[in-house]
């Protein structure tokens, strides 16, 4: 997808164009649509089950694992035909359980508790297991990050002004310093043969969004917003996707 930075250079030469043609030149925007296809044949399996995400240890102002899960299937509910399979416990937090709670740990112990969970992860015999226990479905798993990061500094920012000896519009490029604070969300998806417990595909997604100084936003609230962004990536992995854009048109 483009970058912001693209997007506003885009912006910026359509309004340098419009500016220079004449009056009586208008433009139409025309909605265009293209299909893809789905990274991941899922036609084998019936039934989905999102088994939990391991994440950072120590104490988080926002349960994401619980939070995710809960996306993931209401999403997967509305957006494919596979049936939703809800435990009362994911099977990943009763095996991440067993190596101690993250926030009760030493630096040491917190370290052993990551390359443990990492092992966990990786553990084909363990997720054919619950395949068994749960009807060999598609398993949604994985790793989850989310943090809070000081943005501030110097931006560079970009304005249409006209010249002044020559009257017509140009790029001004400049700098200032702002206030800024900004949350991340990374998401590694492991999808497993709930049969085998093998990986069948891995994908990872990364979404960041900044706040000025004057933007009171609690990190659930950004937790919510970097989420609807990456629902439609995830959703591509397993469901085909439209993708939806507009031309411009001169008449």
């Amino acid at each position: 997808m483009p970058s912001a930075t693209a997007s506003r250079r885009s912006a910026l030469s359509l309004l340098l164009l419009w500016l220079a043609l004449p009056a009586c030149v208008s433009f139409v925007e025309v909605p265009i649509e293209t299909p893809l296809q789905s990274k991941l044949d899922v036609s084998p399996f019936r039934r989905v089950l999102v088994a939990g995400f391991v994440t950072e240890p120590g104490e988080q102002e926002v349960e994401i694992s619980t939070e995710t899960s809960r996306l993931l299937q209401n999403q997967l509910r509305a957006n494919s035909k596979l049936q939703i399979l809800e435990p009362d416990r994911p099977p990943l937090h009763d095996a991440l359980e067993k190596l101690g709670e993250g926030g009760k740990l030493s630096k040491p112990e917190k370290e052993q508790y990551r390359l443990e969970a990492d092992r966990v992860l990786q553990d084909s015999e363990f997720w054919r297991k619950v395949g068994e226990e749960f009807g060999n479905p598609l398993i949604v798993t994985g790793r989850l990050g989310f943090e809070e990061q000081n943005r501030s500094g110097f931006q560079a920012e970009e304005r249409v002004v006209r010249d002044a000896r020559t009257g017509l519009p140009r790029i001004a490029r400049g700098s200032r310093y702002a206030e800024r604070k900004g949350f991340s969300l990374s998401a590694d998806f492991y999808f497993l043969d709930g049969r085998s417990g093998q990986v069948l595909h891995k994908e990872k997604f990364t979404e960041e969004v900044l706040y000025g100084e004057e933007q009171k936003v609690s990190p659930l609230t950004s937790y919510f917003e970097l989420m609807d962004r990456l629902l439609p990536n995830f959703l591509g992995v397993i469901t085909p996707q439209k993708f939806k854009t507009t031309r411009v048109l001169i008449k």
